[in-house]
């Protein structure tokens, strides 16, 4: 018998069976329409795909291959963190190395991924690595029931529903939700009262700070434009080429940027050394803060509709549908047929997918 025929059949079967149970688990997370959490925690989604994509590297073995007696704890650290960037977060998230120490058989790394502190794990010879640890001396929490949300069914019904959707300009979950309701709101036009708002914290560094100021002010000084705005930036990010669509320059919102970056201390607070208003690692955005404070709003993406907390798919037409069932008496925009423009895909540009996942965000 060829041994090494049989080793390489063993491996594959291994490597097929666990690429199968990373699907079944990405579909769990992104797809299900019964997992439908207020706050979900995307360092926790963040974790569990990267914890995945790790076992499935080694298995391929694909996971850089390194001897312990000739490297030292620190570089096997920054290989390790080299790999994750290049290979597993491929530019959707960075992860950067705080300090790595011994523990055991193994070398503990402090890592930050985006902000989002998490401890991991590598073996000391460098070939495999464990994203979390469990400590088995401690029970587990268990994770609480969803809160209670509005339904079409229970929520308050008004001639002219007042739609808020509440993101952080660069979450993906945020720019999915936002494709997904610009044609909507084109679709219902002056019978509902509509308005972008952002968390009143930013996990995507200054670039979110800075685009959101200027998206605010977009909304508030050139309201009519702001969609066209929107669907421009919303392509690759690239707000001098969304400005330049609604025929405007940087110049044109320097007043306005300049008096509320003032007035709410956007900028002030960002490079205070203390953080002491800081959500943990994450710098505050407080422009919509009473609004945030009044709803209960945890992060991106949230909807409120008359002043309820709504779940629904971001799709356009969920979200019509949803919409559409807090009218007092439905208009004729409520009968359009939005199918055609599927379900837009998290992040820039306008590619779809399937399903109408609910339950992906970006929170702290």
């Amino acid at each position: 018998m060829d041994l090494s025929k049989l080793d390489q059949k063993e491996h594959a079967n291994s490597e097929n069976d666990i690429q199968s149970r990373y699907e079944h688990r990405r579909k769990h997370i992104f797809g299900s329409e019964s997992h439908k959490l207020k706050k979900t925690r995307i360092w926790q989604i963040t974790s569990t795909i990267l914890g995945v994509l790790l076992i499935i590297s080694i298995f391929a073995g694909n996971f850089p291959k390194t001897k312990s007696s000739n490297l030292t704890g620190n570089e096997i650290a920054d290989k390790t963190v080299k790999f994750i960037n290049q290979n597993l977060l491929q530019g959707q998230a960075t992860a950067t190395l705080k300090n790595v120490k011994e523990s055991g058989n193994l070398y503990n790394l402090q890592l930050s991924i985006d902000g989002k502190d998490m401890d991991s794990y590598v073996t000391k010879d460098g070939k495999l690595l464990f994203p979390q640890a469990v400590d088995l001396t401690k029970k587990p929490q268990l994770q609480q029931s969803p809160e209670t949300q509005a339904t079409p069914e229970n929520f308050q019904k008004s001639d002219k529903p007042k739609i808020e959707l509440f993101v952080m300009s660069h979450c993906p979950y945020g720019t999915q939700i936002e494709k997904g309701i610009i044609p909507v709101v084109n679709g219902l036009k002056d019978k509902i009262d509509f308005e972008i708002k952002f968390v009143n914290y930013a996990m995507h560094g200054k670039k979110e700070l800075d685009e959101q100021l200027r998206q605010y002010c977009v909304q508030r000084d050139y309201n009519d434009k702001y969609l066209s705005y929107l669907s421009t930036f919303l392509k690759s990010g690239d707000s001098n080429e969304a400005l330049s669509a609604i025929s405007h320059s940087e110049a044109d919102l320097a007043g306005c940027v300049k008096e509320t970056d003032e007035k709410y201390k956007v900028t002030e607070l960002y490079n205070n050394p203390q953080k002491n208003e800081w959500s943990g690692s994450f710098p505050p955005f407080k422009v919509h803060d009473a609004e945030n404070k009044r709803y209960g709003i945890g992060g991106s993406p949230t909807l409120i509709i008359n002043g309820k907390n709504i779940n629904s798919g971001r799709d356009a037409q969920s979200l019509l549908n949803i919409i559409c069932g807090a009218f007092t008496n439905k208009p004729k925009g409520c009968s359009a047929d939005m199918t055609s423009f599927g379900t837009p895909s998290p992040g820039f540009g306008f590619g779809t997918q399937g399903g109408s996942a609910t339950s992906a965000g970006c929170g702290a």
